[in-house]
């Protein structure tokens, strides 16, 4: 029989954080983790793809600038494979160039946050705000 902690646990938003800096990993983990989402870490972009793979999150917040595989590459894999087409995805970086924002855009990214931009309570609200969107077509 499960019980309610486990129908609880379940039922918990999925999140996929693409980000090689550590210290970011930790504040991000713990402040998504303290907000009641799942959290799946995954440390340069191969991991990521990796990662999405076996996770199948709700969303993936992706940071571009990755000591492997460039951020829009992995989102490129990803976006490929099954299921990637439709997930939603938050690109959370410091690259702030207007190139990277339109390719993300074309890539159904979407919001793009630069990371100096933003409190921790603030990507956590955007997380929701994206995660309580509709489907796009």
């Amino acid at each position: 029989m499960m019980n309610m902690i486990d129908i609880a646990q379940n039922n918990k938003p999925k999140i996929l954080l693409v980000e090689d800096d550590i210290f970011m990993v930790d504040l991000l983990v713990e402040e998504l983790t303290r907000s009641g989402f799942d959290i799946v870490v995954a440390g340069n972009g191969a991991d990521g793809i990796k990662r999405f793979e076996e996770s199948r999150p709700d969303l993936v917040l992706l940071d571009l600038l990755l000591p492997d595989v460039r951020g829009f590459e992995v989102l490129k894999k990803i976006r490929a494979g099954a299921g990637g087409r439709d997930v939603k995805v938050i690109v959370f970086s410091n690259v702030a160039e207007q190139a990277d924002m339109k390719e993300a855009e074309e890539l159904g990214v979407r919001h793009y946050m630069v990371k100096a931009n933003y409190a921790l309570p603030e990507v956590v609200d955007k997380i929701r705000s994206v995660l309580a969107e509709k489907d796009r077509e």
